[in-house]
């Protein structure tokens, strides 16, 4: 690594829109200082050279599971080095490490170990767990193991609890189960963030969810329902919004979205944007543990997949089901800008403002004001990505 005081920016990103001609000066691992671009500059010392390319802030993931191959659930921490590393370097600067469902012995482990390495991280890099599962719905397990689903269990949440030692941040959860809304309460009192997901809530569980803290949606359109014709008390079907269908409709939820192409069409982002921007809709990259790997069968933290040449990866239980994406959260942004339309700005905002507001990082992470952290990336116009800043430190070789 090597440190960067300078930073010569053709055009940086504001949550205004994008800055021309700016010299980001880093002190002490924060932005302290917006400039003029200089007339003349040596490639001195800690210097980067950036005038022809774009600057925008790292990006912010809610929900990683792993990469290579190896997974949150492995409990060796050079498995976890080799998964920040991945992340890291394709511009991930800031992620929720993501365990999903499994027996109460592994989660309680990996829990403990997990929370462990998150203290021992810069807190604001790993600010926490996202625990998806195992209180999830049987009906929209996906890629889940079908077996390890539990309902809402006050004392294995306790436990649970206890083994993350304060480290869970966001709990995915099926808000229609029994016991969930005590489950939902009983977190929003700890400050942790509770989600909606694998679900198959109708629009008045949703409210009532909403009710007791619930205040997002964990990839929505994904092992959730969409708007669909459904059988009322009186006889006859009738409308039913379904998860999407209550992202839409209700201010207090805010969504994920994994947009890798195969997960959410990206016709309906758009919308979605018009909707719920700037805060309510956030991209994610749900990386699976095989995100990095070529084709080929993996069984790794739970999940039993098969990635295909084309880039995207099916649960072997099942292969009807997407079992989490392979791409990285830059990826995900290239696609909201070349599938879905939207601009690199806009784009931006979903992958590193929105999610940084939610987890109440919005003063550190997520922009590059004066006193935010400095990380960031420098992309070149095709949105290829030349190199990532992190805390004032290039960590990159020869991106």
């Amino acid at each position: 690594m090597s440190a960067v005081r300078h930073l010569l920016a053709g055009r940086v990103w504001s949550p205004a829109g994008f800055e021309e001609g700016v010299q980001l000066t880093f002190a002490a691992g924060q932005v302290s200082a917006w400039d003029a671009l200089p007339p003349h500059q040596s490639g001195a010392d800690g210097v980067l050279d950036a005038r022809d390319a774009l600057v925008v802030p790292g990006l912010v993931d809610v929900q990683v599971n792993g990469a290579l191959g190896w997974s949150f659930q492995a409990q060796h921490r050079q498995h976890f080095d080799a998964i920040v590393a991945h992340h890291l370097s394709a511009g991930t600067t800031t992620f929720l490490p993501t365990l999903v469902t499994a027996d109460e012995t592994t989660l309680t482990e990996s829990l403990a170990v997990l929370a462990d390495y998150c203290a021992d991280s810069p807190a604001a890099n790993l600010p926490g767990i996202h625990l998806e599962g195992p209180f999830l719905s049987p009906e929209k397990a996906g890629a889940h193991d079908p077996a390890a689903l539990r309902l809402p269990d006050g004392p294995l949440l306790a436990r649970f609890l206890a083994a993350a030692k304060g480290q869970i941040r966001i709990v995915t959860l099926a808000p229609e189960l029994p016991g969930s809304l005590e489950t939902i309460r009983t977190l929003a009192g700890r400050g942790i963030l509770i989600s909606a997901g694998h679900s198959a809530a109708t629009f008045a569980q949703m409210q009532a969810a909403a009710d007791a803290g619930l205040t997002l949606i964990t990839h929505a359109g994904n092992a959730s329902d969409w708007p669909h014709r459904a059988p009322r008390p009186e006889g006859f079907w009738g409308s039913e919004p379904g998860l999407v269908g209550s992202l839409m409709a209700d201010d207090r939820l805010s969504g994920s979205v994994i947009l890798d192409g195969f997960h959410f069409h990206p016709a309906l982002v758009p919308p979605l944007v018009r909707l719920k921007a700037p805060h309510g809709l956030l991209l994610t990259s749900d990386a699976a543990p095989v995100a990095g790997c070529p084709p080929g069968e993996y069984n790794s933290g739970g999940l039993l997949a098969t990635v295909h040449a084309d880039g995207y990866a099916t649960s072997s239980r099942d292969g009807r089901w997407l079992a989490g994406s392979t791409i990285t959260l830059l990826d995900a942004v290239r696609r909201a800008v070349t599938l879905a339309g939207l601009s690199l700005h806009t784009a931006v905002g979903l992958a590193a403002a929105t999610p940084a507001y939610h987890l109440g990082l919005a003063e550190r992470k997520g922009h590059l004001g004066l006193g935010a952290d400095a990380d960031c990336l420098v992309l070149n116009e095709d949105l290829s990505l030349r190199s990532v800043v992190r805390g004032g430190w290039r960590v990159d070789s020869g991106l």
